[in-house]
């Protein structure tokens, strides 16, 4: 194990300016011996993020040296494996086309739009993939964490503002990003931007469709429903939700059934509608009771 450390000092620095040596003696110093020979073989199963989360547990450092465990694996990736992107590449890039398109809806008409969305273009085609071409779900997530809940409200609201204000383009290119990152949006995000361009209804024949759509998952489906709440077309989303609702209970799939109880609850609110509102209890009670006879002691889905 080398004997050369890092300084207490690394988090105003960084850590490019340290060896590998440094950085190996200070892992191991403070209980995590590490060869690269290790982390390559750690990397083929996980990202940066949960290599440090599994040499957590073993981890002895405190005060400046606490979170070296969490940053050492980041610029340990750079330097053994600069050929693969690295979830905090995914992480900085978008976070950089957020605000630059953030600084276009607030009047800044030199912002470097196109500049992000090549970038962003020319990561996409490096990044991990699973077998049907989509990003690797583990990828995604550690390289969405770092984003704060303003954040992925922002992420979830962008095309649509971008569409509203005139910006189509970019608000098409948005959307297709975020559809591709998130594949249960698949044609979700396009609605939203299509509905902001003034095709209302048409987006909300979409959504329908997609709410209809057997080969998706049942969170896609419900995010299509989600979709035509957000539009305000109560009838329509009454429909599609009770038309889901109905094939959730026919295919025994009651977490489905029982998620779309709030939903429908929202929509018939906003309608005033009371005498639906009065079958969605009788409906959600039966579904509950159904729920703890299967999952006794489980009150996750208890609607009221």
């Amino acid at each position: 194990m080398s004997t050369q450390r890092v300084d207490k000092a690394w988090q105003q620095k960084g850590l490019k300016e340290f060896s590998t040596e440094a950085l190996l003696g200070t892992l191991g110093h403070y209980g995590i011996p590490v060869t690269e020979e290790d982390f390559r073989k750690l990397s083929e199963s996980t990202f940066p993020l949960g290599i440090a989360q599994q040499w957590k547990s073993k981890w002895k450092g405190t005060g400046p040296f606490k979170d070296f465990v969490v940053a050492a694996p980041v610029e340990l990736w750079r330097r053994w494996l600069p050929d693969r992107v690295a979830p905090h590449e995914m992480t900085d890039t978008l976070a950089s086309l957020m605000k630059s398109l953030l600084e276009l809806l607030n009047g800044k008409t030199d912002a470097p739009v196109s500049a992000a969305f090549e970038r962003m273009t020319s990561l996409r085609a490096r990044l991990p993939v699973d077998d049907k071409g989509l990003p690797q779900e583990r990828f995604m997530q550690e390289a969405l964490a770092p984003f704060s809940e303003k954040d992925a409200e922002l992420f979830d609201r962008l095309a649509e503002l971008l569409a509203r204000s005139g910006h189509v383009n970019h608000a098409e290119s948005f959307a297709e990003m975020e559809e591709f990152f998130l594949p249960d949006r698949k044609g979700i995000s396009r609605a939203m931007v299509r509905a902001a361009k003034g095709e209302k209804d048409e987006a909300a024949t979409d959504l329908v469709k997609l709410s209809e759509d057997t080969s998706r998952s049942a969170i896609a489906r419900i995010l299509a429903v989600d979709g035509l709440i957000h539009l305000q077309t109560h009838g329509v989303a009454a429909t599609a939700a009770r038309t889901l609702l109905a094939w959730a209970e026919e295919n025994k799939d009651l977490h489905l059934a029982l998620d779309l109880m709030p939903r429908l609850e929202h929509i018939y609110k906003a309608q005033n509608d009371r005498v639906n509102l009065l079958d969605l209890m009788r409906i959600s009670e039966r579904l509950n009771e159904e729920h703890d006879r299967i999952h006794p002691g489980h009150n996750r889905h208890r609607h009221g």
